[in-house]
């Protein structure tokens, strides 16, 4: 050992970190940007799928969109997401998440200026001067596009999302979302959209209560599948099944009466039914197996004589 570290450094890995230290600790696995780690390989192809329908998508409007690229999956606070996205931005809530969590779609301003003027046969120019606002083509724009991605964000969340997806509202500012609060931790991810020579910004947002309640729907390697249960649970099951009580009835026969005869019905009146040659058994309302009716050591009793022919389609 001695060849590897020198006295000081022995003596601090023998001391450890103060565990009394604000932020020291056991690594806690649970914790929420390691779950995140562990769940990269499943959001990756979810966000790679959206990546590339978004880019067939765009190029309906805007042509010159080369390509749209994931770019990096990562754990943040709602701080932290005012900071990166900054006003005027086009930011759509998107309904249909589980828990009645919603999916946050957000275009860069960079991004949103190139769109709307290639859209309007421009060649991309950008913006001069600071905005706080999106004017109103551009807002209606933006709404047009978010709209359109609707079918790509449901087919790429299809193992998550059980409702269509809507959109709830539209911002040009995060501030004002008030659906969430800064102590949320938000799953983000950056997808880098080519434009020609530009590149801007397009963001897929999901809070992490959402994605941490359906993570085995979206394939968490972390959690272990269901162990094969032990042989004496399978046979305490099996008994429990066999002492099961069910409810055996015997038809004996069937008759049709007139509604008129059946209201004049009085007590002692006496119904005439055909003798029955073979009855049938049903258990649960299913036809089971077919007998005789008769007698054995004096008490009613049903032979069996074997079971109900299956009818052909």
């Amino acid at each position: 050992m001695s060849d590897v570290l020198d006295p000081e450094e022995l003596e601090a890995l023998m001391a450890g970190e103060d565990d009394n230290a604000p932020g020291k600790g056991k690594y806690n696995l649970a914790r929420q940007d390691y779950a995140v780690q562990r769940l990269i390989p499943a959001l990756s192809l979810i966000q790679s799928q959206f990546a590339g329908a978004t880019k067939d998508r765009m190029q309906e409007f805007v042509a010159a969109v080369s390509s749209v690229q994931t770019d990096k999956i990562t754990v943040m606070k709602f701080e932290e997401m005012l900071n990166t996205l900054s006003a005027p931005c086009s930011l759509s809530v998107v309904q249909g998440l589980p828990m009645n969590a919603s999916l946050f779609l957000a275009f860069e301003s960079d991004l949103v200026f190139q769109l709307v003027d290639r859209y309007f046969g421009g060649s991309g120019a950008s913006q001069q001067g600071d905005r706080e606002t999106l004017s109103v083509s551009e807002f209606s724009f933006m709404e047009m596009l978010s709209t359109a991605l609707l079918p790509d964000i449901a087919s790429a969340w299809k193992s998550v999302m059980k409702t269509e997806p809507s959109i709830a509202v539209q911002h040009n500012d995060p501030r004002m979302l008030d659906t969430i609060s800064e102590a949320d931790s938000l799953v983000a991810t950056r997808f880098t959209v080519n434009i020609g020579e530009f590149s801007g910004g397009l963001w897929s947002i999901v809070p992490w209560s959402a994605i941490d309640a359906v993570r085995d729907s979206i394939g968490d390697p972390a959690k272990s599948k269901t162990k094969p249960s032990s042989d004496d649970w399978r046979d305490r099951l099996l008994e429990g099944l066999e002492s099961a009580p069910i409810e055996m009835v015997a038809v004996l026969a069937h008759t049709k009466l007139s509604l008129k005869k059946v209201a004049k019905f009085k007590v002692g009146d006496i119904i005439d039914i055909p003798s029955p040659e073979e009855l049938i058994l049903e258990v649960d309302g299913k036809p089971f197996m077919r007998g005789r009716f008769g007698s054995h050591q004096g008490n009613l009793a049903v032979k069996l004589e074997g079971p109900v022919p299956k009818k052909r389609p």
